[in-house]
């Protein structure tokens, strides 16, 4: 009888809750495989965050090289149209004009100095025969 009592006092002194533990919860020791198996989900987890942030950095660099690139387009588009205008400005007649009488020296043509040709298919010019 005295050792069924010490059975179960001992029984009684193991299911008493320790300082620093939850009752009813063991903790067992890792086991090499259970260490392995908790390295290699910590290491995937790391990897993968390795590969979140290099995404990032990566969409980060895009974002400002596509902005970059947005604000010389416009630079680019607004000296296209000063390149327009300023073509305009010297294909004009007038300015043409100006500068074959004063700089180049040349008049207009009297009445009988002008000759119009017309070449088309209603001639009858017949090269080669």
């Amino acid at each position: 009888m005295q050792q069924a009592r010490q059975v179960a006092n001992a029984k009684q002194m193991n299911m008493m809750p320790q300082p620093g533990k939850k009752p009813g919860i063991r903790q067992q020791p890792l086991t090499g495989l259970k260490m392995a198996k908790l390295s290699l989900i910590l290491i995937t987890c790391f990897l993968l965050s390795l590969v979140v942030v290099g995404q990032y950095s990566s969409l980060v660099i895009l974002n400002y090289r596509l902005n970059s690139t947005r604000a010389e387009m416009a630079v680019i588009k607004e000296s296209s149209r000063s390149l327009e205008l300023e073509a305009a400005r010297l294909s004009s007649a007038g300015r043409i004009d100006k500068i074959a009488r004063e700089k180049l020296g040349m008049v207009e043509p009297e009445v009988g100095q002008l000759i119009v040709l017309s070449a088309g298919r209603e001639t009858d010019s017949r090269f080669g025969e």
